[in-house]
């Protein structure tokens, strides 16, 4: 393969010399610049033709060689005869060394024999009329004179046959360096698992990989060569800061940010923005690779929740015992203290027994976190819990005139765990959802069977979160409420995370909450008859 490259190389030169001189030769012939060349070269030009034909036909190469030749030969003899100029000889010198291009020893030394036979034959057809008008020394000369072009044509041949070899070698060998450095840069862009992208000085795409379009959602057809948002407003001028510092030849690893998909998405991502240069040190464009963090960053989450809740822990089995002793004292000295109804003081009494059962409220939630925890576990009717729950509540939800809806799932669904764990954890959500509803709203209740997990969903019309409060609602003590403990939805995540589930909050202010507990259904749920 690599031959044939090379010897169409060649084919195209000597071609383009054979055409460039026949042109020129059919030219001065049809305005009879030389007296001596009154003969048009037809079969030379039509040969000419036929190859040039044959060339950008892309046969075989060597039958092309083979024809170019055979043209030069048939140009130079045409030129020779049709003059009846023995001098015109020395051009068929000059065709060897155009043939000698070939680089080939063994080409050029046939065509040195072919070439010196037909300059023999001259002479020998023409012998006397040189001798005669020559003399013999001229003729000796001009036979030396030819001999001494024809070796140099040979040695000529040779010297530079191996030579070409030699630079042809070694271009081919930085040929291949050059592809394959081009190959493995390619698929390195093709198959790299991080988004790379490639922008102009006008911050329009030039190129993009498929991690980019998985990533984004843009495809190439639709985002090349023009400008696409990947960030959202709130982060534009922050962006459009970066570009300016990077087109002066600043560069950004491992940047933290936020970025935008197609649909308007955001997500977390890690990015490194580079400018590109040039030979001479200019900035051409500029590239950007992306990396999606958000699991890294919702595990960092996790894990700091997860310190927190040891810390709140060790804490808690701590603190609780310390705190217990002296308030078990204090509320035995209230107690006797309150038998004297006609004490002046028996008012606060009372509410020092009442913020003393606030203490043990607070204790009590609070040693929920203490570690370690037992608890007994049990498969339970999630729906008979449930039923439970609305059923204690329905006093206030009428006194607070709030309509409430449950849409229960069809069957019986058991779950796994500690039944009065639960239990807390729906009466949490439920009163927080009642106190943010306040008066004449709605509170809805459903479950639905998802991929062998049930989810419960509480949905009210209350007064909503923004998102910075659904962000902190699980961090411990965090609360909205000049009553709270900060500790419920803390507590009731854990319960919900030590039951193999997961508890998820998305609220809009002044439109509502929705809260979604996701529970894995216990192996023993009776199966539903009429599912297959």
């Amino acid at each position: 393969m690599q031959h044939n490259t090379h010897l169409r190389k060649r084919n195209k030169v000597v071609l383009s010399i054979i055409t460039a001189n026949i042109l020129l030769y059919a030219i001065l012939s049809a305005i009879s610049f030389f007296d001596s060349i009154y003969t048009f070269p037809y079969i030379p030009l039509l040969l000419c033709i036929v190859t040039i034909f044959l060339y950008r036909s892309h046969v075989n190469e060597k039958l092309v060689c083979a024809l170019l030749i055979i043209t030069i030969n048939l140009t130079l003899i045409h030129m020779i005869t049709s003059s009846m100029n023995i001098y015109f000889a020395i051009f068929l010198i000059f065709g060897m060394f155009v043939i000698s291009i070939y680089q080939s020893a063994y080409l050029n030394t046939i065509v040195m024999i072919v070439f010196g036979a037909e300059i023999l034959g001259f002479f020998y057809l023409w012998y006397p009329e040189l001798l005669e008008a020559m003399g013999k020394t001229n003729l000796a000369l001009l036979i030396i004179i030819l001999s001494f072009l024809c070796a140099i044509s040979l040695i000529q041949g040779f010297y530079f046959s191996a030579s070409y070899r030699h630079i042809e070698t070694k271009s081919d060998e930085v040929e291949m360096a050059f592809l394959s450095r081009e190959g493995y840069l390619k698929l390195f862009f093709e198959n790299a698992k991080d988004s790379i992208a490639v922008f102009d000085l006008s911050n329009r795409v030039i190129a993009v990989n498929p991690a980019f379009e998985k990533l984004y959602g843009w495809k190439i057809e639709e985002c090349y060569g023009k400008k696409i948002p990947l960030v959202p407003p709130e982060h534009f001028e922050k962006s459009t800061d970066r570009i300016k510092r990077m087109l002066e030849g600043e560069s950004f690893d491992l940047l933290e940010t936020t970025d935008m998909k197609k649909d308007g998405t955001t997500f977390e991502a890690e990015v490194t923005l580079s400018p590109l240069f040039n030979a001479h040190g200019e900035i051409i464009a500029t590239s950007v690779i992306t990396r999606d963090i958000s699991y890294r960053k919702e595990a960092e989450q996790l894990l700091l929740q997860s310190e927190k809740l040891n810390l709140a822990g060790e804490i808690a089995a701590g603190v609780a015992h310390e705190i217990r002793n002296p308030l078990t004292v204090i509320s035995g000295f209230t107690q006797m203290m309150k038998q004297d109804k006609d004490s002046p003081y028996a008012y606060y009494y009372q509410l020092i027994d009442d913020e003393i059962e606030r203490i043990n409220l607070i204790i009590s939630e609070f040693l929920v976190l203490s570690k370690p925890h037992t608890k007994e576990t049990q498969a339970f009717d999630l729906h008979h819990v449930l039923e439970q729950i609305i059923l204690l509540f329905t006093p206030q939800l009428k006194n607070n005139l709030i309509s409430h809806k449950k849409t229960l799932h069809a069957h019986a669904i058991n779950v796994d765990g500690d039944e009065n764990q639960i239990k807390q954890v729906f009466i949490n959500i439920l009163k927080n959802s009642i106190e943010a509803i306040g008066s004449k709203g709605t509170l809805e209740i459903a479950t639905k069977n998802v991929n062998s997990h049930i989810i419960v969903t509480f949905t009210d019309s209350g007064i909503g979160m923004s998102q910075s409060v659904i962000d902190h609602i699980f961090v411990p003590f965090y609360t909205t409420k000049e009553q709270g403990t900060g500790l419920g939805m803390m507590i009731s995540q854990k319960i919900i995370q030590e039951h193999n589930g997961d508890i998820k909050i998305t609220s809009e202010p002044n439109i509502g909450t929705t809260v979604s507990i996701k529970l894995p259904i216990a192996s023993d749920t009776p199966k539903n008859p009429f599912e297959l």
